[in-house]
This record gives C-alpha cells, structure tokens and sequence, in this order.
C-alpha cells in the first residue's frame, strides 16, 4: 500500500517512533515503520521497496541512530533515489561521519530534549514535504502528457506506413521530431501593477528561447499553462509560432493578468500542427 511517510529509526527509540507515527497519523499522514507493518524488520527487500514507494523518510536521529547500520543504509537507499528527507533530531548527538554527507542539505527539526514538544512542526513539515511543490505536480502530468506523445506518434506512423502511396499534403517537406528541438524559459516573472490603476493588480511574462528554429510547415504553436501554489491550472495561453514576439531573450512564450498574486509556477510547451509535443520546460517563481 502507498504511504506518505516513512519512519526511519534506530530500535532504541522505537517508543519516540511509535509516538511520532501516532502524532502524524492522526493527522492524515500514513505512516510505515518497519517494527510494525514489515512481515520480517530485516527484510532489506521489503524495507527499500516500503522507502521507495514513500514520499518522504523522517529520520529520528539520535545518538543510537547514527551508529545504526541499519539506519545509515535506510538513509543511504532514500539519497540514492533522491527522496525527500526531514531529520527529527531527537538528542543533542552532532551530525557526523556518513549520515552527515546524506543529511547536510537536508530540512531538520531540534526536538530535543522534549521530541513531543515539536510535534506540531513536524506534523506541518511532513506535511508540505508530503504533497510536493507545484514542479512535482506538473512533472507528473508532463509523464502523462509525454506517454500521450509517445501513443500518438506511433498511431500517425502506422497511419503514415498505411497511406505510404497516398497524397500527404506536404510533398518534400522535412517535418521536425521530437527531440530536434530545445526550448528554455529564461525569464518567468510577476510586475506588481497596482499603483498603475489597471483593472488587474498583478501582470506575468514568460520568456525564451526555442533552438532551431521551427519551419513554417510545421505549424507550431506555443502553449502555456499558468498554476496556482496547489498546482492547478489557472489559465491556458496558446500563440502561433509564426507570430510570437520576439524579444531581448528570444520570445516571448505567453503572458496573463491576475487580480491576485496567486500564479507561481508555468509550463511552455512547443506543438506541431500533429499535436506532437517537440520540446517543453517549466518553471516557478
């Protein structure tokens, strides 16, 4: 079963463990901890594929878990697949050797001498590392869209092999793939507008380049998609290639208005008249 945590922990502080799981639990946050959901707690198989499938490990670090072998692999497997890691500090033991190569980077909590007294940051932590960032969101529809992609340019090339003696309309012409092209957004960002008196508060501007240069017969066209904190989409802008403006930075992509300062992340995307996507990029301010 998918959870949203796992708990990573040395046996000596299972009671803090346990009480850290009941904490996050209550709070809508599924839990696996190895004492009780693992059918055998040193099933190396069963633990990793238990911190693959969580979206983030917190790790309850103390003076017993740094000198856990058992710990220090946990650790080791969730870095290795870049999960995302919050360190419970539970004691005042100096992060060091190699946990602190895996864990120098990482969002940590000082909940000592009282864990349960931070339990409330933990729970709110979890939490926002749980659900993601608004990249992570459109990262995930980018998987659909792309699998979209594939499933269409294989049907359009049995169409093609089928229509092989027929007419196709563009005689000679070369048309650009998937992967022949390169766009880069270089500037996203917001003007605060309200001291102007318009009739919006807040004006964004998406900019960059696309390299090479798509031909007239492919018929681009560039889309932008504006989303919330949430990761929902806010509004969808669609400009032909062939009349983008073109600016100090190369193009520019798409721009909105919002009475509120509400769009933090876009996604650009360059499609041919085939509804094949050629290249894409992302960004957030």
């Amino acid at each position: 079963m998918a959870h949203d945590v796992y708990i990573c922990y040395d046996e000596r502080d299972l009671d803090v463990a346990k009480d850290v799981c009941d904490t996050l639990e209550k709070s809508r946050l599924r839990c696996w901890m190895k004492n009780r959901d693992a059918r055998v707690t040193t099933s190396v198989t069963e633990i990793t594929e238990a911190i693959e499938k969580s979206k983030v490990m917190v790790l309850l670090y103390s003076k017993n878990s740094k000198q856990s072998n058992f710990v220090n692999n946990e650790v080791d497997t969730a870095f290795e697949i870049d999960k995302k890691i919050l360190v419970y500090q539970i004691d005042d033991s100096k992060i060091e050797g190699g946990l602190e190569f895996f864990l120098r980077n990482k969002p940590r909590i000082e909940a000592y001498p009282n864990p349960e007294d931070k339990f409330d940051i933990l729970v709110k932590d979890t939490r926002e590392l749980a659900k993601g960032t608004v990249i992570d969101a459109i990262k995930q529809r980018k998987k659909l869209i792309l699998l979209g992609a594939v499933v269409l340019v294989l049907l359009v090339g049995v169409i093609g092999f089928m229509a092989f003696n027929g007419d196709t309309g563009d005689s000679g012409a070369t048309q650009m793939k998937a992967g022949d092209v390169k766009l880069e957004i270089t500037d996203f960002k917001v003007d605060d507008v309200r001291k102007q008196k318009t009739d919006w508060n807040y004006s964004y501007t998406v900019e960059g380049t696309i390299s090479p240069t798509p031909s007239p017969g492919d018929k681009c066209v560039i889309v932008v998609d504006f989303y919330d904190q949430s990761g929902s989409l806010v509004e969808s802008k669609e400009t032909a290639f062939e009349n983008a403006q073109v600016v100090s930075s190369g193009y520019l992509f798409g721009s909105t208005v919002s009475d509120s300062n509400n769009i933090k992340a876009v996604d650009v995307q360059l499609i041919n008249k085939n509804n094949i996507i050629l290249a894409q990029d992302d960004s957030q301010i």
